[in-house]
């Protein structure tokens, strides 16, 4: 029996911390599913959005926050309930275990210019869940049937693939996986850098070496740990900024591809300068708004700067599928719902070096 009411943490204009509230359950549109939210991922974008809250408001009325969210459908709207598969089933059901995607494009593949151009991930006709759509810091989300996927084996309890490493899969791990494979098109045998050894750069690191074929990682960071971290998930190289160049000079190494997961001057600087000849650098991080790049040294070497956001639902359905087959494991820690406001704060400060899910209390 769904409840009526729920516990949400949610998005108010001009306060800067998630506010605790009780907010009746939402029911599910004629092509929407209810989720029973199992975990839900806490990102840096997240705390942007807090931050600027009073100065620069992303979302100008209250929502609940969480773009990253993974659980159980308890309920499907008529037409949700009557999309086929190919094989004449059901896609989606009450009890089909889901990942929830943020990026919720239109779904209109004829008529909408982005998606009919293979850029689902980047139409934003309709709000994306958790940054503008009620999301996933609740007990219960409502989303489109055509942005969740179902999760391979339907198996919250499977080790590999728990509630909490699902959740993160939609920001944490898809948009490192969309840059790699789609944008960049890393190929196997070839040198990647990884600049930034965090939450999103750590799933990049496995992405590129071991579900891509990567023949060379090579992971830069400011913090030991997370150099410590890099070598563990399989870096061939793990240096600070400083030592980069000399690197790759006394090792004859060619940068093929830079992923930049940082995004602020001096790591676009170093992207420009390390890459090869006609390399290709792939910007994720958002640290600065703005950035200066030399179209000098940009056309000198014929460097292709590219962007990437997020990713559509092949892509999470791409990752999942890595992540059950042991290609990669993302790095979690599990919190309880109601530590919302304190993780917030923790990541705020740099405390946190793992992505954490924030998990409901379950009856």
């Amino acid at each position: 029996m769904t409840p009526k009411e729920m516990v949400a943490y949610r998005f108010v204009p001009g306060l800067k911390e998630p506010q605790r509230q009780t907010v009746p359950v939402p029911t599910p549109g004629p092509d929407e599913v209810l989720v029973k939210v199992l975990a839900a991922g806490v990102c840096h974008s997240d705390v942007r959005i807090l931050e600027k809250s009073d100065t620069q408001p992303f979302i100008t009325y209250p929502s609940t926050l969480g773009h990253e969210g993974a659980g159980i459908i308890v309920r499907l709207g008529d037409r949700a309930a009557s999309d086929i598969t190919a094989g004449s089933s059901p896609r989606l059901a009450v009890g089909t275990y889901v990942a929830v995607l943020f990026t919720n494009a239109c779904d209109g593949p004829v008529k909408c210019p982005r998606c009919s151009a293979g850029l689902a991930n980047v139409c934003f006709s309709r709000p994306m869940v958790g940054l503008g759509v009620d999301g996933n810091w609740a007990e219960y989300v409502v989303a489109r049937a055509c942005t969740v996927v179902p999760v391979p084996g339907n198996d919250p309890t499977h080790p590999r693939l728990r509630p909490a490493v699902v959740a993160v899969a939609t920001d944490a791990v898809l948009t490192p996986w969309h840059a790699l494979q789609s944008v960049a098109e890393v190929r196997r045998g070839q040198t990647v850098l990884v600049i930034g050894c965090g939450g999103l750069g750590s799933n990049a690191i496995q992405i590129a070496k071991h579900a891509l074929g990567a023949a060379t990682v090579i992971a830069s960071d400011v913090r030991e740990d997370s150099l410590a971290l890099a070598r563990r998930l399989g870096a061939d190289y793990a240096v600070p900024p400083a030592q980069l160049k000399a690197l790759r000079d006394g090792e004859r190494l060619t940068i093929d591809v830079v992923v930049d997961v940082v995004g602020i001057q001096a790591t676009v600087d170093a992207a420009v300068e390390l890459a090869k000849a006609g390399g290709k650098i792939v910007l994720v991080g958002l640290g600065h708004d703005t950035l200066t790049i030399s179209p000098l040294d940009v056309g000198v070497k014929q460097l292709s700067i590219l962007g990437t956001f997020g990713g559509d639902c092949r892509d999470l359905a791409e990752c999942l599928s890595a992540i059950g087959e042991g290609k990669l494991t993302p790095e979690v820690v599990e919190r309880p719902l109601d530590e919302c406001v304190q993780v917030v704060k923790e990541l705020a400060a740099g405390r946190i070096r793992a992505r954490v899910a924030l998990i409901p209390t379950q009856p």
